[in-house]
């Protein structure tokens, strides 16, 4: 009540603008159009408005909530938006390198390490901690098989140097794929690790890894709704072995990664905490350990490219502060080259740098939950929280997180969402820069095309990885070949729509770096007795629905056997003769929407199997 008074004090200067008087405005400025037309809908169903109002919050029940107080939307933290800046780093056979790398990185700005360990035997904790101040700084691992031995080890070897367990600070997370097969057999690990660090005030043993959600391509009701399915997986299973609550609520951590989409980033994390804090007070335990709830956020490797790598670090800046204005604990930024590249010095200092100056030249650390009070955000926080509820309440019904996975409920989802979000990106309708739209035809790459190809370390979940294999492949052909593959697109006719198709053929082709030559005729008949035999690897057809039926009466066994056996497409020709083109040897239809993934694929089956 003081807080509305103290603004009515501050505002009584001015008119209050209703949502009216906004609506007219805008819709003076549009020239009489509909304010409504500028409305966009995103992929987890929210219809976003031109603008908002007071009037879009007045019944919002989080609307007086303060820092540090329950639901705790606004987060845990009361003094200062602080948060710890980690470094991924990735240890294989030589741990000493990757410790030797560790110290470095705390020496270059980063708060705290996270451990990526494949094989947690060879990790050498004695020469770790001769080396780091796992007292001073936070330490986390990522482990892939005997995490609770792992930790046994660590605590064992913390012992032999004197240091106490209770003043860690960090976390330990079992990484483990998405997989029904998998999830079961982690709870005996579970049970041991929370017996470890039961005592450990800073250190956390459960982490509810969400990242694979949104690193699948999952909409962010899904990453929540999952991320708190699994958090209760575990909840459940660890109290019915006789852990208490407050236990498994003071060692919980959530895992997250934040991608591009700004506000909808920071809302997630706002609305994460407002729903799992209304699962703690459903628990029948205090509401207050909520606030122990822990978010180690990282950038999402679902948006990360491979070619014009730097505008990677322009997208990590504005995941990562996503990340830290919605109130996260930690934030760990990719490399900008890390889907190619597992080591480089400048490019790790560049990750670490980010979140520094988002620290020391934005003040980031000087505002907590500055999301508080915009219109919104604050709707925004809302429609997240309510649509992941209900996604939630869906897979209990079907017997929680295990049995959602058995059933193959979340995969299909995810799958759903991800398939959704490649159709966007090929079809130009969401543009990851210098992959589907401003391709530099011109780039040169410092790494090994093919052997980047065959790595199982070159991440296929990735939004940009079927654009970027073909592109691959095209760059094989160039350098076996000495010419960039050809692909030639006929215009036929001079219908304005038929020259729309063909730019947006073009500017696909041009992204897979291909050469792409646009080409003009006045009928069909001129076009074949050229195109008949003109040399290229991709022969794209233009034209109107009259000219097409050409096609099917005189043309489709010469272009069968065409001399150089080019891949044939159409572009946009009317869905009636989908079945009809495919049958007489056309490969694929191009057009805005198309399900271009399924024309790559073509692509690399056809032409570049052999040169890869």
């Amino acid at each position: 009540m003081e807080q509305k008074q103290n603004q009515s004090l501050l505002f009584n200067q001015f008119a209050a603008a209703a949502a009216t008087d906004w609506a007219e405005k805008i819709k003076k400025d549009l020239k009489g159009a509909d304010p409504a037309t500028l409305a966009w809908h995103s992929a987890e169903e929210i219809t976003v408005k031109p603008f908002y109002t007071a009037e879009d919050i007045v019944d919002l029940p989080q609307s007086e909530t303060l820092p540090g107080k329950f639901p705790y939307i606004r987060g845990h933290k009361t003094s200062a938006n602080h948060w710890h800046n980690l470094q991924d780093i990735s240890v294989t056979h030589d741990s000493r390198a990757a410790i030797d790398k560790a110290l470095l990185a705390l020496t270059g700005g980063a708060d705290g390490i996270h451990f990526k360990i494949n094989d947690p035997s060879t990790f050498d904790f004695a020469y770790a901690l001769t080396h780091l101040d796992v007292q001073k700084y936070t330490v986390c691992f990522s482990v892939t098989r005997q995490p609770a031995s792992f930790l046994k080890n660590y605590v064992a070897q913390l012992k032999n140097h004197q240091i106490s367990p209770h003043g860690l600070k960090g976390f330990i997370n079992i990484s483990q794929p998405l997989a029904s097969e998998t999830w079961q057999l982690e709870f005996n690990q579970l049970e041991e690790i929370v017996e470890l660090t039961k005592d450990a005030v800073g250190f956390y043993g459960i982490t509810v890894n969400g990242a694979i959600f949104g690193n699948r391509g999952g909409t962010l009701v899904q990453e929540l709704a999952f991320t708190l399915a699994a958090a209760l997986n575990y909840t459940d299973e660890l109290a019915s072995r006789g852990i208490l609550l407050q236990t498994i609520f003071r060692n919980m951590q959530f895992l997250v990664s934040t991608g591009t989409n700004y506000f909808f980033e920071i809302a997630k994390l706002r609305a994460l905490r407002w729903l799992w804090s209304g699962i703690v007070k459903a628990s029948g335990e205090a509401p207050e350990f909520a606030a122990y709830l822990r978010i180690h956020a990282q950038t999402a490797s679902w948006f990360a490219t491979t070619f014009d790598p730097h505008t990677n670090i322009l997208r990590a800046t504005t995941e990562a502060m996503a990340a830290i204005i919605g109130g996260c604990d930690s934030v760990a930024v990719a490399p900008f080259d890390a889907t190619f590249n597992q080591n480089n010095p400048f490019a790790e200092r560049i990750a670490r740098n980010i979140p520094l100056i988002l620290h020391h030249e934005a003040y980031l650390h000087q505002a907590i939950d500055p999301a508080a009070g915009s219109y919104y955000l604050e709707t925004l926080t809302c429609e997240l929280a309510e649509k992941a509820w209900a996604l939630l309440q869906e897979v209990e019904q079907l017997g929680g997180y295990t049995k959602a996975l058995q059933t193959g409920f979340i995969q299909e989802k995810l799958n759903k969402s991800a398939e959704e979000k490649f159709r966007n990106i090929a079809s130009g309708k969401e543009v990851l820069v210098g992959t589907n739209k401003f391709a530099n035809q011109h780039e040169k790459i410092n790494f090994d095309a093919e052997a980047l190809l065959h790595s199982a370390a070159f991440d296929n979940t990735r939004a940009s990885y079927p654009f970027e294999v073909m592109r691959l492949a095209a760059m094989l052909h160039y350098q076996k070949k000495n010419a960039r593959p050809k692909a030639v697109i006929a215009i036929i006719g001079h219908d304005i729509q038929e020259h729309i198709h063909a730019a947006f053929a073009k500017e696909f082709l041009d992204c897979g770096s291909f050469q792409t030559e646009i080409l003009h005729f006045d009928s069909v008949k001129a076009a074949l007795e050229k195109l008949l035999f003109i040399d290229c690897k991709i022969l794209v057809f233009s034209s109107t629905e009259a000219e097409y039926s050409q096609f099917s009466q005189h043309y489709f066994a010469a272009l069968k056997n065409h001399k150089h056996r080019p891949i044939l497409i159409l572009a946009a020709p009317p869905e009636n003769m989908k079945e009809e083109l495919a049958d007489n040897g056309f490969d694929a239809r191009i057009f805005q929407n198309c399900n271009a993934p399924s024309i790559i694929g073509r692509i690399q089956e056809r032409l570049f199997t052999s040169e890869v």
